[in-house]
């Protein structure tokens, strides 16, 4: 796995580089304000190379906000994308609220950072839809679509090592190895998603927000998805037959799955905006 190296600067960012015989690719480059030591890690690994792709495995900005700084420095690299994140990126909306977060970002690590891009910056050029591949030299990056988290979430499979790379659809794993849900978009696409990741011949898995999973998080991993999202669906259906009020709702979700160790990675703001897609989507289907 030398070949995979983590270059997060921020634990609430991302950032994983794949060095291939002949191309590189990060997948996600992570959030705008710490975009500077991102691109310096990357720099470090490639050891004079280039970075020819950009892979992303869906449109939030603690995983792309970076996107106009990484093409200011590789202008030729390629992004990589679903046809819902391709159009995803040239809205007005979904650019003015990356920049808006991103600005709150920075000031809540107290970073003073260049945010004056051009917003035309955030688009893909290369669309890719389930069981395309792109390879690298002796890697060759395989494309899972697992919508659930967002509709244009993407998962990455490499056949050669046997990893596989998840986005937020299954959840993520917390360090104190609680899985918090993490479906904004639909649950019944996340159950579909997590069954669909199983069934990959995986040896290795890398986490969002975490990189290679350790053998003990590895460990009955997507029983521990499946299981915390049905138990997430179930105490959201609780709460409606108990007649509680949204706001009642998303009190009563942020005492169940909020605490310390996660806001480290997701201000409340965000996970009470997460909170009310979960519910909503939830309610919904």
């Amino acid at each position: 796995m030398h070949r995979y190296i983590n270059c997060i600067a921020h634990n609430s960012s991302e950032g994983q580089l794949l060095i291939g015989e002949k191309l590189t690719a990060l997948v996600d480059c992570g959030m705008a304000f710490c975009a500077d030591i991102t691109i310096n890690n990357v720099q470090k690994a490639l050891g004079g190379r280039l970075l020819d792709y950009i892979f992303l495995t869906h449109t939030h900005y603690d995983h792309i906000g970076a996107l106009p700084f990484f093409l200011k420095t590789w202008p030729e690299a390629k992004v990589v994308t679903s046809a819902a994140g391709a159009a995803v990126l040239l809205k007005d909306t979904p650019r003015r609220v990356i920049r808006e977060l991103s600005i709150n970002a920075a000031k809540k690590h107290g970073v003073k950072h260049d945010l004056e891009y051009n917003d035309d910056l955030f688009q893909a050029n290369v669309i890719v839809k389930e069981g395309d591949s792109i390879p690298l030299g002796e890697l060759t990056i395989e494309v899972l679509e697992t919508p659930g988290h967002t509709r244009d979430s993407l998962c990455y499979f490499l056949p050669e090592p046997e990893l596989l790379i998840l986005n937020e659809t299954p959840g993520v794993l917390m360090p104190d190895g609680m899985m918090y849900p993490c479906y904004l978009s639909s649950y019944n696409d996340t159950i579909q998603s997590i069954e669909k990741c199983r069934r990959v011949p995986y040896k290795f898995l890398s986490l969002p927000h975490r990189g290679i999973a350790g053998e003990e998080d590895m460990d009955g991993y997507f029983d521990k998805s499946m299981d915390t999202n049905v138990f997430c669906r179930d105490f959201i259906l609780e709460m409606k037959n108990r007649n509680c009020s949204e706001d009642e709702m998303l009190e009563l979700f942020y005492q169940k799955f909020g605490n310390e160790i996660l806001l480290k990675f997701q201000p409340k703001e965000a996970f009470i905006a997460n909170a009310r897609a979960t519910i909503a989507c939830t309610l919904r289907e």
